[in-house]
């Protein structure tokens, strides 16, 4: 195997999923929920198993660091006594590859019975026919995992993590985000160093 070649095709495959990604309606439809959780006082709950929950904690370690109250539920933990976090009309924001994660359709079931279908869903997917019930599907459709073994999660999560932060940055700026919410939430490291300077 040449590795320089081969390092090469990893990143076309991965520029060809990325390029070929398009905004449309669900995506403005899934910020709105985030903007309207956030005004109504309640809290974006993003999930996902395995590499997707992953992108899952990223995205709600984002939202939390630029104004919106977030945290990550694991699915399988849910089901065993971790639905407790999740309050009535709470937003949950789903990753899954194939929309027919076993954990997450468990914990949507669970969740639907314990509040009436309260909590308002997104998914995240490659799918367009997911196996649980959403109120917002943003699908990337079929892509190539970048890796030899195609059933190593690549290709997907990068494009998970590229929506991820499209929704969390839109949303916090439709809310008014700016360079002082930030502050005050990074008191600590360069970051709130380079704050405090210009405060001087």
């Amino acid at each position: 195997m040449n590795i320089v070649n081969r390092m090469k095709e990893i990143l076309q495959i991965q520029k060809k999923a990325i390029t070929a990604l398009s905004i449309n309606n669900h995506y403005e439809d899934a910020v709105d929920r985030i903007y309207n959780a956030q005004k109504e006082g309640f809290i974006v709950i993003t999930t996902g198993m395995g590499k997707a929950g992953i992108i899952a904690q990223k995205m709600s370690a984002t939202m939390a660091s630029i104004g919106i109250p977030s945290f990550y539920l694991n699915p399988a933990e849910s089901l065993h006594g971790d639905l407790g976090k999740v309050r009535e009309n709470d937003l949950l924001i789903i990753f899954s590859h194939s929309g027919a994660t076993s954990e997450v359709k468990e914990m949507i079931a669970s969740l639907h019975k314990f509040h009436q279908q309260t909590n308002p869903t997104i998914l995240v997917s490659g799918t367009s026919t997911p196996q649980f019930d959403v109120d917002v599907l943003i699908s990337y459709g079929q892509i190539q995992e970048s890796c030899l073994v195609s059933k190593v999660p690549s290709t997907s999560t990068t494009l998970m993590l590229i929506i991820a932060d499209i929704l969390a940055i839109t949303a916090a700026e439709k809310l008014g985000f700016n360079d002082e919410w930030f502050k005050v939430r990074h008191p600590g490291g360069i970051i709130g160093k380079t704050y405090a300077k210009k405060d001087e």
